[in-house]
């Protein structure tokens, strides 16, 4: 059986086929370059046979990353709990967060269906980047975490076009406030 036709499970149970394409770009949107992200996913699909659940791959996509650059890893858990409502907490393993209040540090986040809604979301998540930077984060984590921020906005098919200009908007004043270069738009949005 060819690789990219083998089934897999998904968490709420369902098949799909195996598409090491969505593991190549999603390396790539933590930070990765396109080599080692076709590198880890070449691996993973070596690895992946019928039946194999989606949860075991991103728990070896999520290691490999580690293993080349934890904060590529860090970018990944940061993209899955601020664009799926998953919290991972162990192991590559993660709780999805369906509906209700998330708590985390100071901020209290409302969260429904995933994806990011509105500009104020957006606000939210720079309110604890903010505090992450007090509480000694590096930095550079930061500074990656407003990419992956910026590029979860660009990609939101939730977030009406207003709401994406002042999302961006706000990135980049937080950007511009710890003295980093704002982010341009390649095409209108």
């Amino acid at each position: 059986m060819a690789r990219d036709m083998v089934k897999v499970v998904k968490v709420d149970g369902t098949l799909e086929e195996f598409d090491k394409e969505k593991i190549v770009q999603s390396c790539v949107k933590a930070g990765a370059t396109e080599d080692v992200a076709r590198e880890i996913a070449d691996k993973v699909a070596k690895q992946v046979k019928e039946g194999t659940r989606t949860t075991e791959i991103r728990r070896t996509v999520l290691r490999m990353l580690r293993e080349r650059n934890s904060e590529w890893a860090d970018n990944w858990e940061f993209y899955d709990r601020v664009v799926k409502g998953r919290i991972t907490y162990e192991n590559g393993k993660f709780v999805v967060i369906k509906r209700g209040n998330l708590y985390l540090g100071r901020e209290v986040r409302d969260i429904g269906e995933r994806g990011l809604d509105t500009a104020e979301e957006v606000r939210a998540i720079l309110r604890e980047l903010e505090e992450d930077l007090e509480h000694g984060i590096p930095r550079r984590t930061i500074h990656s975490r407003t990419y992956v921020l910026f590029m979860a906005v660009l990609r939101s098919k939730k977030m009406p076009r207003e709401e994406k200009i002042k999302a961006v908007e706000a990135i980049n004043e937080f950007r511009k406030k710890h003295g980093w270069k704002p982010f341009e738009l390649k095409k209108p949005l």
